[in-house]
């Protein structure tokens, strides 16, 4: 079982403050949809880079152009993406396709 902590009212310094509280706690941060419309994809790569050990899942809920949204999120330091299962067909194949390319980074 892993722990997740979502984040979704709170800017980067926020962010990574409450974190370092609970660090040793948990396995996943979540860096929450508003957070990411606030501050985008820089939070992703910030908190990865402040915590490299704990998995950070974007919470894109991605529904189209989802190839390219998994690449710069995978680019950003995310671990973990979401994307709506509600998605075409064709727009899940394409997270799926660029999750693969991206499972190194």
């Amino acid at each position: 079982m892993e722990l997740q902590l979502a984040l979704d009212l709170v800017n980067i310094p926020e962010a990574i403050k409450v974190v370092k509280e609970v660090e040793e706690y948990i396995d996943i941060v979540e860096i929450g949809t508003p957070v990411v419309i606030n501050e985008g994809l820089r939070a992703v790569k910030e908190v990865k880079a402040a915590f490299p050990n704990l998995k950070v899942l974007a919470d894109l809920k991605i529904m189209d152009a989802a190839g390219y949204e998994v690449m710069k999120a995978s680019e950003a330091g995310a671990d973990i993406i979401t994307i709506l299962g509600a998605a075409e067909d064709m727009s899940i194949r394409g997270a799926v396709e660029e999750a693969k390319k991206s499972w190194w980074i």
